[in-house]
């Protein structure tokens, strides 16, 4: 048994696997493990908080850090609950159910100031976390894996680091009438016997309307007892409004397949956020949790300061969310997109909200910042909401050669966020104030909205 200053530990060799050591939780990482410093020498250690110290077994030990198993809690924080879900330890979904929500909240804060200081190399305002007040059913989208598993379907989410499917009837974070469709569906693959050509079940509940669809990807389109089955499920379940099958033959971890059928309804189901109405299809980008979409978009808003006069670049806009909360306060709004489907729901959701006063064009969003840079555009406001990755350093540069007077960044990762804003600020673009929103509770997940003024 090591404890903290008996032995140094900075070559890892002192350290291997199976080694039993005490430690004290000094911090978390950006995924929410705690940190246990051995004499300098970090373990990374699920499910501990910060100030707890317990007995560690080392699990693995890499090249200046390792990984630790929590064996025995010898002092615990008052951060520590108790988690709600019986599985949250095998499941890979919510990594942060063993801490408060006021934690997870002070967590996912500091994790935004760590990459500002760290990363973006600033010196700038984060303020507090916009949490939830009730952060349990909040998800309006189901991406469920079906399996069988000694001849009995099983039907949840995948274990930690494994394709190993946890069965489960309901979550606590989707919403609890996609937990209905599961149990639901469940009974009718155990029934129909037919769960061997079902890959996923992807559910999703328009909050707003009430309106649900199902989309089953299917091996095949083979589908044996399909039109059994659907009468059965929206009988059972009448606020389901579209049944749609989606043929997914490839053999990599690709959900949705080029080909889809809609069985039953149509193929679209209608959802608000504020006052604007939305279509969205099986395809549709939409934000996951629409209690706090509201108030990420609204933030968005007042962060471009819009009087009615703006020229207003949406980057990135999905099926055009974004661009049309600023559309109803700007001159004009382009809204920009690579997915066609999305580009076309776009156009769809414009016209079902009257909104006449945006545009929205199918390219990536470099070549289009770069086309209209050339034209001599010189939009007020640029507003981008870039995937996971961030921006690249071409529409960076088009943005910038655009010369807007405010440029308001969404992001849903806060080192590439931090990334961008360094090389925002290195061309003359000083970042204000950054707002995180907790969009996804009980994750380590945090998205983050940030003000940028040309200087």
């Amino acid at each position: 048994m090591h404890r903290k200053g008996s032995k140094p530990f900075f070559n890892e060799v002192f350290m291997k696997k199976n080694d039993r050591v005490i430690g004290v939780c000094s911090g978390y990482t950006h995924d929410g493990h705690g940190v246990v410093k051995i004499d300098g020498f970090p373990l990374f250690v699920k499910g501990m908080c910060e100030h707890e110290e317990g007995e560690i077994i080392v699990t693995q030990v890499r090249k200046g850090f390792g990984f630790g198993k929590l064996w025995r809690l010898m002092k615990k924080s008052e951060a520590r609950v108790e988690p709600f879900c019986p599985v949250a330890k095998q499941c890979g979904g919510c990594q942060l159910q063993h801490v408060s929500y006021a934690e997870q909240l002070r967590f996912k804060k500091q994790k935004v100031i760590d990459v500002m200081k760290r990363i973006a190399q600033i010196d700038v305002e984060v303020l507090d976390v916009i949490g939830m007040e009730n952060p349990t059913f909040y998800r309006n989208k189901g991406q469920i894996p079906v399996g069988i598993t000694n001849k009995q379907v099983v039907t949840g989410f995948y274990r930690i680091n494994s394709n190993t499917i946890i069965d489960m009837n309901s979550c606590m974070i989707q919403s609890k009438r996609i937990n209905e469709v599961l149990v639901c569906m469940k009974k009718l693959l155990n029934k129909y016997q037919n769960a061997d050509l079902f890959r996923h079940l992807l559910i999703k509940d328009a909050f707003a309307s009430g309106e649900v669809m199902v989309v089953w990807i299917v091996r095949s389109s083979k589908l044996s007892h399909k039109e059994e089955m659907c009468k059965e499920l929206v009988e059972n379940l009448p606020y389901i409004k579209s049944v749609i099958i989606n043929v997914n033959t490839r053999e990599d971890n690709v959900i949705l397949g080029k080909e889809e059928h809609v069985l039953y309804g149509n193929s679209y189901i209608t959802d608000a956020i504020h006052d604007l109405n939305f279509h969205i299809s099986s395809r549709s980008f939409y934000q996951v949790n629409p209690v706090q979409t509201e108030r990420l978009y609204g933030k968005a808003l007042e962060f471009a300061q819009l009087s009615g006069k703006e020229e207003v670049i949406d980057l990135y806009c999905g099926v055009g969310t974004i661009s049309m909360f600023l559309a109803q306060k700007a001159k004009h709004v382009i809204g920009v997109e690579i997915v066609d489907a999305a580009i076309r729901d776009a156009k769809i959701n414009a016209k079902l909200n009257q909104i006449d006063n945006i545009d929205f064009v199918c390219s990536d969003a470099a070549s289009y910042a770069k086309k209209l840079e050339k034209q001599g555009k010189k939009p007020d406001v640029v507003v981008v909401d870039p995937p996971r990755k961030g921006c690249d350093d071409l529409t960076l540069d088009s943005i910038v050669k655009m010369q807007p007077k405010r440029i308001v960044y969404v992001s849903c990762d806060p080192a590439t966020l931090a990334r961008d804003i360094k090389k925002l600020d290195e061309k003359g673009y000083a970042a204000q104030v950054v707002q995180p929103v907790d969009m996804f509770p009980f994750s380590f997940h945090v998205e983050s909205i940030v003000l940028l003024q040309k200087r």
